[in-house]
């Protein structure tokens, strides 16, 4: 048994299916499933979850948290903080299978340093959108070796671990941002700020059950750009350059290569060879490319006139 104590906290809206088998692999965690807590937060869910967590019988020491109307994925997540007093967190998204030593790994890893801990998240195999499937999997920490200190910007918290104590001093997470990904970003950049290191442990790795299409993807790209990247620069300005924002400023030569490539037509043709080999094999440069250009876009639609420029008032 693990000397720290450690809570596993788990978000969850509509997705009862998933969520069974992501609490099926804790009850599968060695050298028993009582060695830590469970803290499962439904974020208000219509399809029965509520009722399923208050009648759970199984051998996990968990504690329901059910909110009271839909709070988003910032504020479900500080709520399963604000429900346990255990020394260690350890956020898994309630989409997750995983083998039964991960809980006992993360603690292993908190015994001599107060770091953030983030785990590798991959794929099954089963689902579609091949492309993008492997894209995510090399992105972020995992173009890193291991042990290597991360930039905030690495930040997730579908699958990450820390003293509670490292959450509660950067002030958890920001409950000001709605979209998708912002609050994230935010949480990695005042952790690393405030001068504590995240490790990207890969040895420790659970399995997403489900995949966004691409056209979601994108969606969810240009909400965030509209509603989460404004905010995000104004609380982090250094942000600016790092999320590649200053490409907006060029002029000369450079600005009409941005004119091209930003505008509805080539974001269109792009798009258009992205679904073609999304279910067979695509190369990152493309999806770089799709997400980068739907998160300006929805940046310029809300910041609007100088220092930033619209260049191409076109829907996708």
């Amino acid at each position: 048994m693990q000397s720290r104590d450690i809570t596993v906290v788990i978000p969850t809206y509509n997705g009862l299916p998933m969520l069974k088998r992501t609490l099926a692999s804790l009850e599968r965690q060695t050298p028993d499933a009582g060695f830590f807590r469970t803290v499962v937060v439904d974020d208000c869910s219509t399809d029965g979850s509520g009722d399923f967590l208050s009648s759970y019988k199984g051998n996990l020491r968990l504690k329901p948290v059910l909110m009271p109307r839909n709070s988003g994925r910032a504020a479900i997540r500080n709520a399963g903080v604000k429900a346990t007093d255990s020394e260690l967190l350890l956020f898994i998204d309630g989409d997750m299978e995983f083998g039964s030593a991960l809980v006992a790994g993360h603690a292993a890893k908190h015994r001599d340093a107060d770091h953030v801990i983030l785990g590798k998240v991959v794929y099954d195999e089963s689902l579609p959108c091949r492309g993008y499937r492997r894209y995510i999997e090399t992105r972020g920490a995992s173009k890193l070796p291991p042990g290597t200190p991360l930039p905030g910007r690495y930040f997730w918290s579908g699958h990450v671990s820390m003293p509670k104590k490292l959450f509660e001093a950067v002030g958890g997470f920001d409950e000001n941002f709605s979209a998708h990904g912002g609050e994230d970003l935010d949480f990695g950049m005042r952790v690393t700020t405030a001068g504590f290191k995240m490790i990207y442990a890969p040895d420790l790795i659970v399995k997403h059950l489900h995949v966004r299409c691409l056209n979601d993807v994108l969606s969810t790209s240009r909400e965030y750009g509209c509603s989460s990247v404004p905010r995000l620069v104004e609380k982090h300005p250094e942000l600016y350059q790092q999320l590649r924002l200053d490409w907006l400023d060029k002029t000369g030569i450079s600005g009409i290569v941005r004119c091209i490539l930003l505008s509805t037509p080539t974001f269109k043709l792009v798009s258009l060879i992205g679904y073609l080999l999304n279910n067979i094999a695509a190369p990152a440069k493309l999806y770089d490319y799709l997400i980068f250009r739907s998160y300006h876009k929805g940046f310029r639609e809300d910041y609007g006139n100088p220092p930033f420029t619209k260049v191409d008032k076109g829907g996708f």
